[in-house]
């Protein structure tokens, strides 16, 4: 997911009774991903290939209508409401016959899965520092990512790491700083003990459960194993064969 910052009132989310890519003028190269809400596709423009763009598109058919709709507008609403250099922005938002439709920057390196184990301690602590610095940003705005995951971040030409995919985002309220444990944490290869233990009215802090999927996120870029449910990560941390200064 051209790496340019919008200006903030190309956050606009327009109705469009006309395909999304026509309307702006946008030719689709190649699928980057698919997930729950629909694929991501790298576009250029119409009038020149240079200016580049990871379109994400929800589907809006009858079975998948309420859930992705209140996805993208959760998605596009984050986006719109932060403004943070390692927060992925909104470039344009419409919603279209059968489905809506999200630009955002395309970022080359791709993913931090598509990075895991192949980089050296020092720029995996240098992409975590951009995590860290957006995830507090996040939390100081009361947003928790709520699905942290190295698939969620993104890594632009200058290896500069991006948080991106808020359709699960949570709202929480500054004074409780909880919420029910069954909204909270989407990967279960990235839940802490407290929600693992939480029954069905647990309220647990959903930004500590941010702060322990970025820890789960920096042993996985270091060691190049993928996270696993029911993974002992303290363990898998203390047996981590790096230098001290590296822990």
């Amino acid at each position: 997911m051209a790496e340019s910052q919008p200006a903030p009132s190309s956050s606009f989310v327009y109705d469009l009774e006309e395909d999304f890519f026509d309307r702006f003028n946008l030719k689709k190269v190649l699928v980057l991903g698919q997930g729950v809400s629909g694929e991501v596709f790298l576009t250029t423009s119409t009038a020149g290939p240079s200016r580049k763009l990871a379109v994400k598109v929800f589907s809006l058919d009858e079975e998948h209508r309420e859930l992705n709709l209140r996805m993208f507008t959760t998605e596009v609403e984050i986006m719109r409401s932060v403004i943070h250099p390692h927060i992925v922005p909104c470039v344009i938002a419409a919603r279209c016959p059968g489905y809506a439709a999200l630009a955002m920057p395309y970022y080359p390196r791709g993913d931090l899965a598509c990075l895991s184990g192949k980089q050296p301690p020092a720029q995996v602590h240098r992409y975590m520092t951009h995590v860290a610095r957006g995830l507090y940003y996040l939390h100081r705005q009361n947003i928790a990512h709520n699905d942290l995951k190295l698939e969620n971040v993104f890594v632009d030409a200058q290896q500069r790491a991006h948080l991106g995919d808020f359709g699960l985002a949570l709202k929480v309220k500054a004074v409780s700083r909880t919420a029910l444990a069954s909204g909270v944490g989407c990967t279960q290869d990235y839940w802490p003990p407290e929600k693992l233990a939480a029954g069905p009215h647990t309220k647990i802090d959903p930004f500590k459960v941010d702060v322990y999927a970025t820890g789960i996120m920096y042993w996985a870029l270091v060691s190049g194993e993928n996270p696993e449910e029911g993974l002992d990560y303290l363990g898998k941390v203390t047996n981590l064969d790096v230098s001290p200064d590296q822990r």
